[in-house]
């Protein structure tokens, strides 16, 4: 079966808390792999500018959301995790558990509230599956 990309999220987080949010529907039929491409470029001016990645799976297309706790990463996360914090610039590999893949995913990446004026993530998430 051939692989599928979508560009899920593209933002420029900065000294302002916020987020940002990427929804990819399947359309009812549930792949059997998924993966999350990021890439994230600091520019750091004074501070230590943070962004966290965190997942949500819905079996029942977006009407429940469930925190997918088990994230492993290519950067070095020493086991499965609910959410993944980038310091610095990044790329990063992002799996999924073939049996919790779900119909329905939403990505959400947030900046700190810490950040000075000149600290900025730029932020990049490409998603790949296949059924």
């Amino acid at each position: 079966m051939p692989v599928r990309f979508s560009h899920l999220i593209e933002v420029t987080l900065d000294s302002a808390s916020e987020s940002s949010s990427g929804v990819l529907d399947f359309g009812g039929i549930t792949p059997t792999r998924v993966t999350l491409y990021v890439q994230i470029v600091e520019t750091q001016d004074n501070g230590s500018p943070t962004t966290t990645l965190t997942v949500e799976l819905s079996p029942d297309d977006a009407q429940t959301y469930i925190t997918y706790d088990k994230l492993l990463t290519d950067a070095g996360t020493d086991g499965p995790v609910a959410s993944v914090a980038y310091t610095a610039t990044v790329d990063d590999v992002v799996s999924f558990s073939p049996e919790d893949v779900a119909d329905y995913i939403r990505v959400t990446v947030t900046g700190s509230a810490d950040m000075d004026a000149g600290d900025y993530h730029v932020v990049d998430i490409w998603v790949a599956w296949a059924y």
